[in-house]
C-alpha cells in the first residue's frame, strides 16, 4: 500500500520547512507567511492528495469540531431536513460538522449520540425530538451528571439545566384562527390526526382560543385514526396514510362539512389532508375556506386558495446549533430556553 503524504513531502516539494507547512494547513494566525508561500504550500497538498489526520489535529486542539446530532425519524421529511439543514447553516459558520445517530442504544450503557461525546469523538449534542416527546430520563440524567453541552430542539426537558429550542405551535395555529374567524367564518373544522403529541395539544388549543374572541363561533375537532397508518417503512406508510385521508374524507369530513355556509374553513394539521380535500373540493365545484399548519409544501390545483402557517424549523435549527455552540465555548447564553415564532399566515394560491 502506498504510503500517505506528509508534512515533510509537501515541505520537500515546495522548499520550505516542515514547520511553515503545518502553520499554513493549521490556518495558524501567529506566524507571517507571504501569501505566495502559502498558495505554493496549498497546491502542494492537493498536488500529493495530502489528507491531514483529523485525529491528531482533533488531539492537539483539543476539539473534534463534530456535533452529535440525535434523529430518530426520516430526513426526508419536510419538518426534520429543515431542521437538520438549520443545524447544519449554524455548524458550518463556525467551522463544525455533524455525525447523525438514531436513538438505539443495544448493546451499550447508552445510545451512541451521548457515547460520542463521553469518548471525546464529538463536543455535544442536539436532540431531535420524536412528536415533541422529552429524552429518557436515564439519557438526561448522564447528560447533566457528566456535564454535556445539550440541547433539546422541539421538546422542553423539565430540567431547567438543559436547554432547549422548541416552536410555538399554539401561536401558529390561533393567528390562523383568527384570520379565518376575522373574515367571516363561524365554524372551523379542525382535521388533525389521532395521535396525542404536545404539538397537536397546543395547536387545539391555539384554534379553540381564537374562537374564544368571536361570539359564537365554533371549533369542530375530527381526528384521523393514524395508528392504521404507522408500522412498515417510509415509502408503504405514507402510501397508507394517504389512501386513509381519502377514505375518511369521504367518510367524516364531507358530511361533517356538507352544511357549512360560505365563509367557514376546515384547518388541516398536515399537508396531505390539505392536498386531498383541496382534490375532492375541486371535484365537487364548492368552495370551502381551507387552511393548513404543514410546514411542507402544498401542491395547489387550479384556481385554489390555501392558509398557510409554518413553524420556522431553519430558523430553530440555526438557533439550537448556536446555543449549543455556546455551550461548548464556555460561553454563558441570555436564556437556555428558546421558543420559535411561526410564520405569519398567508394565502397561497394557484
Amino acid at each position: 500500500m502506498k504510503a500517505r503524504p506528509t508534512i515533510k513531502d509537501i515541505a520537500a516539494l515546495v522548499g520550505v520547512s516542515p514547520s511553515t507547512v503545518s502553520y499554513v494547513l493549521n490556518d495558524s494566525a501567529n506566524h507571517k507567511i507571504s501569501e505566495g508561500t502559502r498558495q505554493a504550500i496549498l497546491q502542494a497538498a492537493k498536488t500529493l492528495q495530502y489528507i491531514p489526520n483529523g485525529a491528531a489535529r482533533a488531539l492537539r486542539n483539543n476539539s473534534s469540531h463534530c456535533v452529535s446530532v440525535a434523529l430518530e425519524k426520516t430526513v426526508t421529511q419536510t419538518r426534520f431536513g429543515t431542521l437538520l439543514q438549520g443545524i447544519r447553516n449554524g455548524l458550518r459558520s463556525e467551522g463544525y460538522w455533524l455525525m447523525l445517530f438514531d436513538f438505539d442504544s443495544r448493546g451499550q450503557l447508552y445510545p451512541e449520540f451521548i457515547e460520542s461525546v463521553l469518548q471525546s469523538r464529538s463536543e455535544g449534542i442536539i436532540y431531535i425530538s420524536s412528536d415533541g416527546t422529552d429524552p429518557k430520563q436515564e439519557w438526561r440524567e448522564s447528560i447533566l451528571a457528566n456535564n454535556l453541552p445539550f440541547v433539546a430542539c422541539d421538546c422542553c426537558p423539565p430540567e431547567e439545566d438543559l436547554a432547549s429550542v422548541s416552536f410555538d405551535y399554539e401561536r401558529g395555529a390561533f393567528e390562523v384562527g383568527c384570520r379565518l374567524l376575522g373574515e367571516g367564518a363561524r365554524r372551523i373544522l379542525y382535521w388533525r390526526p389521532s395521535i396525542q403529541t404536545d404539538q397537536e395539544h397546543y395547536r387545539e388549543a391555539g384554534l379553540r382560543q381564537a374562537a374564544a374572541l368571536y361570539p359564537g363561533a365554533e371549533v369542530i375537532i375530527s381526528m384521523l385514526p393514524y395508528e392504521a397508518a404507522e408500522d412498515g417503512a417510509d415509502v408503504e406508510r405514507h402510501s397508507r396514510l394517504s389512501q386513509i385521508c381519502k377514505q375518511y374524507l369521504v367518510q367524516d369530513i364531507l358530511p361533517r362539512i356538507a352544511q357549512f355556509q360560505a365563509g367557514d374553513a376546515v384547518v388541516c394539521s398536515w399537508g396531505v389532508m390539505a392536498r386531498h380535500l383541496g382534490s375532492a373540493m375541486s371535484g365537487a365545484r364548492r368552495s370551502i375556506k381551507t387552511a393548513t399548519l404543514s410546514a411542507g409544501e402544498i401542491p395547489l390545483l387550479p384556481e385554489s386558495r390555501v392558509l398557510i402557517s409554518r413553524p420556522r424549523f431553519l430558523c430553530g435549527g440555526e438557533v439550537a446549533a448556536r446555543l449549543l455552540l455556546q455551550q461548548i465555548r464556555g460561553e454563558r447564553p441570555e436564556s437556555n430556553r428558546i421558543v420559535i415564532p411561526p410564520e405569519s399566515p398567508q394565502y397561497v394560491e394557484l
